[in-house]
């Protein structure tokens, strides 16, 4: 696939010798691993995710040993979508070679450059699940619910405690990829990598297939606040009215590589807390770690995409108002140990600078806050298989969002309304 608006090219190759559904594919990958013990059975279930298989086809999978002694091997597969439409457009814009590319060659170079320097505490190790294979068309990850990690209720926002807990580990996967651009230089880094680097999917190419998710929010949101009217939604309402059309390539201008106040860096894409799982303390009930899924978005811009992405969308909304900035300044303060104390290198902004860059891309946040308001009750009564099924899927998500507003308007129509005036501004 050619996309010369993103300055990168890439041809998509399948391996046709890896089906995700086969038992002689976990055995290959397991010799790759350098795991060589016979291997007595592979059962390959489809796991109960309902709504959340829009990128890729999911899969549970168990590896037992000849030899009873050791433990099964728990696997987390995730398969690209073949069929209908959606699919077509998932490859377009390269979403799951981007993790691919990620987990199989610039995570692995990352973590050699890390483990040269003396201040490394192998934080990486607990940052991302661990992968054991990734091509253009299936990963493979170890099941971290075997591990103790859960994910925490989707609909229910997170406390200041939890996103702190986020924060942190926002900051750790930023500061590896800041460290490493100046380790190699930013010029060689997007030869190298520059599928990964690339806008893609907040880019004009990448409208046909993101541009519906936002604007689905835009229009659910101009929807709630004309049917529904509360005080101050006129002016939230005049505010919409410049995203009511194409509204995404209106957002993706906020997104420039250059003339920004933050050196650029990684930014996952797609942070909320759909996309994270937390190690829980036994006894107090709270996260002790978190590790960040689904690189699916992953694209180089400023730190403060993903930063106001996970705030408006996840963080419980007066939290955010009151503490967005000690949540900036935690965020700031920890990219600072990671990249000079535990990497070496130096950090070329400063917290005013992040200040200047988390205001003037503001927007961004609010418009993705429209799917913690009424977006994600919608997601959850969306059936996966018609998203990639024959037919339009931005069609089918979008009709499937208007019809549970519908279903909600009469009871939570003010509510809805209220929220959105009340998340327009820190």
């Amino acid at each position: 696939n050619s996309q010369s608006s993103n300055k990168f090219c890439y041809r998509y190759t399948m391996d046709t010798s890896m089906n995700p559904d086969s038992e002689e594919t976990y055995k290959k990958i397991l010799l790759k691993n350098g795991i060589n013990t016979p291997v007595k059975n592979v059962s390959i279930k489809i796991p109960n995710m309902q709504g959340d298989q829009f990128a890729s086809q999911c899969k549970l999978v168990t590896v037992e040993f000849a030899d009873g002694t050791i433990p099964p091997l728990e696997l987390f597969v995730k398969a690209a979508i073949t069929i209908g439409e959606y699919a077509e457009q998932m490859r377009d814009v390269l979403m799951f070679e981007k993790e691919a590319q990620y987990f199989s060659k610039l995570l692995p170079e990352m973590e050699e450059f890390a483990k040269s320097q003396q201040g490394y505490d192998g934080f990486l190790a607990g940052l991302l699940p661990k992968c054991y294979y990734a091509s253009d068309d299936l990963i493979v990850f170890e099941n971290l619910t075997y591990q103790g990690f859960i994910m925490l209720n989707k609909l229910v926002l997170h406390d200041f405690q939890i996103a702190e807990a986020v924060i942190r580990t926002l900051a750790k996967f930023h500061g590896i990829a800041l460290a490493f651009f100046h380790h190699i230089g930013e010029e060689k880094f997007l030869i190298k990598y520059s599928l990964i680097a690339s806008k893609s999917i907040f880019s004009e190419v990448g409208e046909v297939l993101y541009g519906g998710w936002m604007q689905n929010g835009v229009d659910g949101a101009i929807k709630i606040l004309s049917s529904k009217p509360t005080p101050g939604s006129d002016k939230v309402l005049d505010y919409f009215k410049p995203y009511e059309t194409r509204g995404f390539l209106r957002l993706c201008k906020l997104f420039p590589l250059e003339n920004q106040c933050c050196s650029m860096s990684l930014n996952h894409g797609d942070l909320w807390n759909g996309n994270v799982m937390f190690k829980m303390n036994s006894e107090t009930k709270q996260p002790e770690s978190c590790l960040m899924l689904d690189l699916q978005t992953i694209h180089l811009g400023s730190p403060t995409v993903d930063l106001l992405i996970y705030l408006f969308m996840t963080v419980e909304h007066e939290i955010r108002k009151k503490e967005w900035k000690k949540l900036v300044r935690i965020y700031y303060d920890h990219l600072e140990e990671v990249v000079i104390e535990k990497l070496g290198q130096k950090l070329k902004f400063s917290f005013e600078d992040l200040l200047s860059d988390f205001r003037t891309q503001i927007d961004v946040g609010f418009l993705f806050g429209m799917y913690s308001i009424f977006g994600f009750e919608a997601l959850a009564n969306i059936d996966e298989n018609a998203m990639n099924s024959e037919g339009s899927a931005m069609d089918n998500l979008s009709s499937t969002i208007i019809a549970s507003l519908d279903r909600t308007m009469e009871q939570r129509g003010r509510t809805f309304s209220e929220n959105i005036v009340k998340i327009r501004f820190i």
